[in-house]
């Protein structure tokens, strides 16, 4: 608060927010040293030990691993920068918890991350999960992009069974309208330029197309990730002499057994936009646009836009998808980014190749009002 006149401190500095006793910043020169405050802080709740590495990123979670002083295994320590952030951590670890009490099999049980201490409501606020084996999938395409089709056939595989008996299918107005409306609000509230003309029209299109497509038509209904990407999955290569690497999560792979050329899966991460009644078709949809970023560079608006015109994406690794399920995972991803980080909303790249064009099309191929 402002006394006598005077601009505080932390505007000054750029921080948008104080919270859990901290400055939360944006990253940048003034971030690292809020960053380096804040892993001191929270070293001294957590007790001895020693940071091994820290991935600070295009994110508002700093994301740290640490091994205790007793020489037991590292752990992974997520220390959110926002408040947008600790609701985001809340959420995954709310939805791991739930996820992991309904899986029955152990095995299955492993892919998620355990939470080891939460004190998202303390100062500093925290989350401690443990560290998972393997490569993110990202990296694996990228020094092995013909492993692609294998590696999607694993991801799909593991997700299916995590999802066990969950499934059915709904065509409930309600539910769509749960899945929908708070979502594009976001998009709404946070970007300036879809309050406008053009862009209240492509929201207006895409609610309109979403919602009689998925009311008119049954829709499988079970847990959904909310951001199945290749990044977000962790496996083992399948090549035997290949030599151990060391995924971000912090923890080396060790070279698998061949396994007839597929990957092994061995961790999924970030269920923070997880949800138990999901439209199933948004994790396969946002795993095929991703690859479609990462394998030919082509820019989810781009792929989203195409699909637009054409009706449908197909991909030779993940096959035809509806354009139901392509817009509901731009709108998943979209909104999810922005909810996170109001960064999202300033990057006029983003913007420009992600967002703008598909809300265009939309409202260019919206028919007249009667």
């Amino acid at each position: 608060m402002s006394v006598g006149g005077r601009v505080p401190v932390y505007e000054l500095m750029g921080v948008r927010e104080v919270a859990g006793g901290l400055l939360l910043v944006p990253p940048g020169s003034v971030g690292r040293a809020a960053d380096e405050l804040r892993l001191r802080l929270v070293a001294r709740e957590l007790g001895r030990g020693r940071w091994e590495a820290v991935a600070q990123g295009f994110s508002d979670v700093l994301v740290a691993r640490r091994r205790p002083a007793d020489g037991g295994p590292p752990v992974l320590v997520k220390c959110p920068r926002t408040g947008e952030a600790v609701r985001a951590l809340v959420r995954e670890r709310d939805a791991i918890a739930v996820l992991a009490a309904q899986v029955r099999r152990p095995e299955l049980r492993e892919l998620l991350p355990r939470t080891l201490d939460s004190r998202l409501g303390g100062r500093p606020p925290v989350l401690v999960q443990e560290v998972l084996p393997g490569v993110p999938g990202d990296v694996l395409l990228s020094r092995r992009p013909e492993l692609a089709a294998a590696l999607t056939a694993s991801a799909f595989d593991a997700l299916a069974e995590l999802r066990g008996a969950t499934s059915g299918s709904s065509r409930d107005g309600r539910l769509v309208d749960g899945w929908l409306g708070h979502r594009l609000a976001v998009l709404s509230d946070r970007v300036r330029w879809c309050r406008g003309a053009e862009g209240t029209a492509g929201l207006l299109a895409l609610r309109a197309r979403l919602r009689r497509e998925l009311t008119e038509h049954p829709t499988e209904v079970a847990w959904t990730h909310g951001d199945f990407t290749p990044g977000n999955l962790l496996l083992r290569s399948p090549v035997p002499n290949e030599s151990p690497d060391e995924s971000p999560n912090g923890q080396p792979s060790a070279p698998a057994p061949s396994s007839g050329g597929q990957p092994t899966v061995t961790g999924l991460v970030d269920w923070a936009d997880a949800l138990a009644d999901g439209p199933v078709v948004v994790d396969r949809a946002s795993f095929a646009l991703a690859l479609g970023w990462l394998l030919e560079g082509r820019s989810w608006g781009e792929q989203v836009v195409h699909a637009l015109r054409t009706g449908s994406l197909r991909r030779p690794e993940a096959g035809e998808l509806p354009l139901s399920g392509v817009l509901l995972a731009w709108l998943w991803h979209v909104s999810a980014n922005l909810e996170k980080s109001r960064r999202f909303a300033r990057n006029r790249r983003w913007l420009r190749e992600v967002l703008v064009p598909v809300l265009r099309e939309l409202a260019g191929s919206a028919p007249p009002p009667r």
